[in-house]
């Protein structure tokens, strides 16, 4: 069973609350866009498509702020409570997540820019085969978690933050490969080091999409006792015999 913004006493809250939410999930669709420009960019080593990642920023941080503002004014004006408040602020909380994916996709743009004898070393046919692989494994992930957060999906939510496993073992193997090619020829060793940033910014995008998950858990006030955000077992099957 999905959640609801909806169904309070005042239909302004109801509102304000829906248009926070549906800004959001129009950044979301802006940042997937530019982590897949971002990742074309880079193993085709496409200076205009990197550009256009720098020029398409600007429209991202300024929903970034716009949401944001309009979040604090409607705590200020209509000072939510219990479920309500959780509600605002996780999908606050959604928007900086979007925003720090989009700054790790602006990484690799940056990096097909770069100009110099220490940065912009253009990937090899391997190295941008695991950048697309990895590119890929994040876009789905960021996807995912966003049409989990479009339907205030639980279930789908711990879907997410379950993907992330496979992202961590993609990583993981990428370093190991990348590290080996290094090792054979010391020649590469700073065009290793700069693809291993790389991966890492591609990594880090789906840890992002994996917070967006567990931000849907929260706004359902269903987070475990540590307070990482994760879904427990009993809401997952709960929701799913719903």
């Amino acid at each position: 069973m999905a959640l609801s913004l909806e169904g309070h006493t005042a239909r302004a809250f109801d509102g304000e609350l829906s248009s926070l939410h549906i800004q959001a999930v129009a950044m979301g669709a802006l940042v997937i866009e530019q982590v897949q420009l971002a990742v074309n960019a880079y193993s085709s080593w496409d200076r205009s498509l990197a550009t256009l990642v720098l020029e398409r920023e600007r429209k991202i941080n300024l929903y970034d702020t716009e949401i944001e503002e309009a979040a604090l004014q409607l705590i200020a004006r209509r000072q939510p409570v219990a479920q309500d408040l959780r509600a605002v602020f996780a999908i606050d909380k959604v928007v900086t997540e979007l925003e720090r994916a989009a700054d790790e996709a602006k990484k690799l743009a940056l990096a097909v820019l770069a100009d110099s004898e220490t940065n912009g070393f253009r990937p090899g046919a391997a190295t941008a085969r695991e950048a697309r692989q990895l590119g890929r494994l994040a876009s789905l992930m960021i996807r995912a978690a966003l049409e989990a957060f479009d339907r205030l999906d639980p279930v789908a939510a711990a879907q997410v933050i379950r993907q992330d496993e496979e992202m961590d073992a993609e990583y993981a193997a990428a370093l190991r490969r990348i590290l080996t090619r290094a090792m054979e020829d010391v020649r590469q060793t700073q065009a290793a080091i700069e693809a291993a940033f790389i991966m890492r910014s591609l990594e880090r995008i789906g840890d992002h999409a994996r917070n967006i998950a567990r931000h849907v858990g929260f706004i359902g006030g269903q987070i475990d006792p540590g307070a990482t955000g994760v879904l427990s077992e009993s809401f997952v099957v709960r929701n799913q015999s719903s």
